[in-house]
């Protein structure tokens, strides 16, 4: 949303804000509002009322006690008020911020968690996306911060001006006249402003994206490699900060015209010269002000119109921030598409799977799946094959119902996967993609996927699925067995995994399951002719009363599976047993006959 928010817009945006932060830490927000009270009133008790009464009783000849009294109530005061604030500073507001920083983005992880896959297709989602993971905390900050400013400085506000309507009314004559001018250029500051961020933004993320690639381990190996590559980002970067720049050139005249106007000739030229010109000529002219009348005047007008100046300027925070709490808000509010029709529990045990004239496709218009039908039977051992591109990933993601078809239907025991829990349905089918990633936790945690009971079964379970998978739990890189920690990123006895590995790890994800149907897509890639022969031949062992889908490029994972089927251009274009459909010499066979060569060693 790069367009500006009507007022009432950034009104209920802020109203929002209100209830979500009374929500979750109302004790936190009283002690919050208090403080904002109580540093106006004292402000206004110590440098005001106080400066005044001290001044009266000097010109009027007065007692000295009173004076003396006056200093010491001030002095408990000032007293009490910087031991309340420590303990706010200090205690109250770090722990009440950090719960309101984590309720929220709790929020955020839920949606994230139950929203579809398909939402991440989508650019705008993923602006929104993006945007709410990271302007959450700053979000919360900069809202406490202007909550904190509007009731300060509006109590400062009503304070000053009800007491210099009582020691000299004509003083705020300066104030209501300069005022509607201050707010009119004011309001075209912020206006501006934020119209800058918003269209900042789009750069500000390709930016971002810019310095990932510079920091992140990922890329380093292959920028190193590629050092073209490396001069491409780093003039896409310089290419985006020009384009950052251009926007600041394109706002900033107005942006200092506005604030020349408000800052220097309003309120330099005009507010002081007009006060200063008024008071005093009520003083020395007309004989109607005191000195303390005087000094209490010029502090009144001063400090009013300081407080109305920065409410004045919060509100370009507001409204900025108004910006992105509308966008998280957005995000927050989206819902699923992907649900369940009748909400029934998956049957236990192996079952029948029909995929029945299934169309699909990524964008609208764009079809990637073309009337797929197939049939597996419990038990059954299915391939999936063909070369890059064909649909097989994306009807491994229809199968999981990480997506639901355009046109037909899946069936699981029969019934169509829309009727069942979508999480109970998922948790029923194990499955092993090619895009896996091995988290910053402990070996354990990488194959639980789960909290821990830290039982001595679960260990052994998870031991049992690693040895299944064929990974080396001997290797002395892994002093802590199963505890130790993956990826060096936050531990420095922390060990990273190679490819081959990583890709036991996630099959051993699956292992420990027990599923009774196992989806795998390219189990074996990172591994070597030989140890894919190897690990087959156990996971076809392991497996052997289970239901597997395998998708593969080397056709060796295959040959033994009851039923194979060819895929290309999203459409199945043969269908039978490895022999089947080598004596047809089509499509599958010429595919065989280019790879046999890199099997022969291995099937002899």
């Amino acid at each position: 949303m790069k367009e500006m928010l009507t007022w009432q817009q950034v009104i209920a945006q802020q109203w929002y804000l209100t209830k979500f932060c009374f929500k979750n830490a109302p004790g936190f927000m009283a002690f919050h509002l208090f403080e904002s009270i109580k540093l106006q009133v004292s402000i206004f008790f110590e440098f005001t009322w106080t400066t005044n009464y001290i001044l009266t009783v000097a010109e009027e000849g007065g007692d000295f006690r009173k004076i003396l009294w006056c200093m010491g109530i001030l002095m408990a005061a000032i007293a009490v008020s910087t031991v309340t604030f420590a303990i706010y500073k200090h205690y109250v507001f770090p722990r009440g911020r950090q719960t309101l920083y984590q309720a929220l983005r709790m929020e955020i992880y839920e949606k994230a968690k139950e929203i579809d896959l398909s939402c991440y297709d989508d650019k705008d989602f993923y602006e929104n996306f993006i945007l709410a993971t990271e302007e959450t905390d700053r979000c919360l900050d900069r809202f406490l911060v202007f909550e904190n400013s509007m009731i300060a400085r509006s109590v400062g506000i009503v304070c000053t001006t009800v007491y210099c309507a009582y020691i000299n009314p004509m003083a705020l004559l300066v104030m209501v006249v300069v005022l509607p001018l201050e707010l009119f250029c004011a309001a075209q500051e912020n206006k501006k402003t934020v119209a800058a961020r918003m269209e900042r933004l789009a750069h500000e993320q390709k930016r971002e994206y810019g310095n990932r690639v510079f920091y992140l381990s990922d890329y380093a190996g292959e920028l190193r490699l590629y050092p073209q590559m490396k001069d491409r980002c780093r003039n896409d970067y310089a290419e985006e900060n020009r384009k950052i720049e251009a926007v600041n050139k394109k706002y900033g005249k107005q942006l200092f015209a506005y604030s020349l106007l408000r800052e220097g000739v309003l309120v330099r030229v005009a507010k002081e010269g007009a006060i200063w010109t008024l008071i005093l000529y009520q003083m020395l002219v007309l004989r109607v002000l005191t000195g303390a009348q005087l000094v209490t005047s010029r502090s009144c007008v001063w400090r009013a119109s300081s407080n109305i100046r920065l409410v004045i300027n919060s509100f370009r925070t507001v409204a900025e921030n108004s910006a992105y709490i509308y966008r998280i808000r957005d995000f927050l509010q989206m819902e699923p598409t992907i649900t369940s029709q009748k909400g029934e529990e998956v049957p236990e045990g192996s079952g029948s799977l029909a995929v029945e004239h299934v169309d699909f496709g990524y964008l609208s218009g764009q079809q990637v799946l073309r009337d797929v039908t197939l049939a597996v039977k419990p038990g059954q051992k299915i391939a999936l094959v063909g070369y890059n591109g064909s649909g097989k990933t994306t009807l491994v993601k229809l199968l999981l119902r990480l997506y639901d078809p355009d046109a037909g239907r899946i069936c699981y025991h029969g019934k169509d996967i829309k009727d069942y829990q979508v999480m109970a349905y998922r948790r029923s089918i194990g499955s092993v993609f090619q895009d896996f990633k091995i988290y910053a936790a402990t070996l354990k945690e990488n194959v639980l996927m789960d909290v821990e009971d830290g039982s001595r079964e679960e260990n052994y379970r998870v031991e049992e699925a690693l040895y299944d998978a064929h990974f080396t739990l001997e290797d002395n890189r892994l002093s802590y067995q199963i505890k130790t920690p993956l990826t060096t990123e936050f531990e420095k006895d922390g060990v990273n995994l190679s490819g081959g590995e990583a890709q036991k790890v996630a099959i051993a994800r699956t292992l420990y399951r027990k599923q009774n149907m196992i989806i795998m897509d390219e189990p074996s890639s990172a591994l070597d002719p030989l140890a894919e022969y190897r690990l087959n031949q156990e996971l076809n062992e392991i497996a052997k009363d289970k239901t597997v889908i395998f998708i593969s490029h080397r056709l060796s994972t295959v040959r033994d599976a009851d039923c194979i089927y060819m895929m290309e251009k999203g459409r199945i274009v043969e269908t039978g047993t490895h022999e089947e459909l080598l004596g047809r010499n089509g499509k599958y066979a010429a595919m065989w006959k280019i790879q046999a060569g890199l099997y022969a060693d291995a099937f002899g």
